[in-house]
């Protein structure tokens, strides 16, 4: 099966400024892969060249097999996109600025009642954009993307600027079309709600891809992998391990110890643990993607 997205050697330079540097990518149908990388690096310019807003210098980008850069709207007739911000007609309804967008694209009206559900806002369908608050239009700019049945959605940044309860809607409303088997590409830079929300993601700094993978495993396979330990005695323990090479952070927090180690010699530390007296009350994953990110981008 071809990838969802392909993109081979994309590159985009800005005057002086190499913002996209011979990007490499793939990302799986099915999936909900996000798209991290701190501010300027290049997440945006890689967005708006995957839906032919802006020429890339050199490279391609193919969506289901078919090039955005030769096919043009042709290769992103399966696409949904929402790019920094929902932008509506704040004086008139959510239901008309939806119907002015379906009649530019030839779409029934009756998609206009099925999107508008799907983003439960059926019931505030009449009322002015501009009684809408922040998660709201986020959800109407889902909406707005979803109008064509789209097989793949890209979000920039769709929980940007939400409260808690907007990253909550927002955030299982991603979940609730993957279920239904959309592909979800979407940029942030709210490494919990990734965590929370995605399959797979890659992670990109100074335009270049530096990791891509299923969270899970990224998470697992990091050196860094973080773990509590609920141990007594608590000095015996930090001593034992601070001396252990393959133990890469050994602090004390919360009457625990706090230790990076892989996944594969995590183990080793009960063993080491217990041979040497000590009592392992727990042993509790705290590795998030945070820690890996920062790590990674900090290499």
């Amino acid at each position: 099966m071809k990838p969802a997205i392909q993109i081979i050697n994309l590159t985009k330079t800005f005057k002086q400024l190499r913002a996209v540097d011979q990007l490499n990518l793939e990302v799986p149908v099915g999936s909900v892969f996000g798209f991290l990388g701190p501010n300027g690096s290049g997440k945006s310019t890689t967005i708006r060249m995957m839906t032919d807003l802006i020429r890339p210098d050199s490279g391609e980008v193919f969506i289901s097999g078919q090039s955005v850069q030769k096919l043009h709207n042709k290769a992103l007739i399966n696409v949904g996109s929402f790019i920094e911000r929902a932008d509506f007609y704040k004086h008139l309804s959510a239901e008309t600025n939806l119907k002015m967008l379906a009649r530019m694209d030839n779409i029934p009206f009756q998609r206009i009642s099925e999107v508008l559900e799907r983003v439960k806002l059926t019931d505030r369908a009449k009322d002015k954009v501009k009684n809408y608050s922040q998660g709201m239009r986020q959800r109407l700019g889902i909406a707005q993307a979803l109008l064509t049945n789209p097989k793949l959605l890209i979000l920039d940044e769709p929980t940007n600027g939400l409260d808690p309860q907007g990253m909550k809607e927002i955030r299982e409303l991603v979940r609730g079309l993957s279920a239904e088997g959309i592909t979800i590409f979407l940029s942030s830079h709210l490494l919990d709600e990734v965590q929370k929300m995605c399959s797979h993601v890659g992670i990109v700094h100074h335009g270049k891809l530096i990791t891509t993978g299923r969270v899970g495993e990224l998470l697992a396979n990091s050196d860094l992998f973080v773990t509590e330990i609920r141990v007594t005695p608590l000095d015996k323990a930090e001593t034992l391990l601070k001396k252990t090479d393959w133990v890469h952070r050994c602090e004390v927090k919360d009457e625990s110890l706090w230790i990076n180690v892989s996944t594969e010699t995590l183990p080793k530390v009960t063993e080491l643990l217990v041979k040497h007296g000590c009592s392992v009350k727990a042993v509790i994953p705290r590795t998030s993607l945070e820690d890996l990110f920062l790590s990674t981008i900090k290499d």
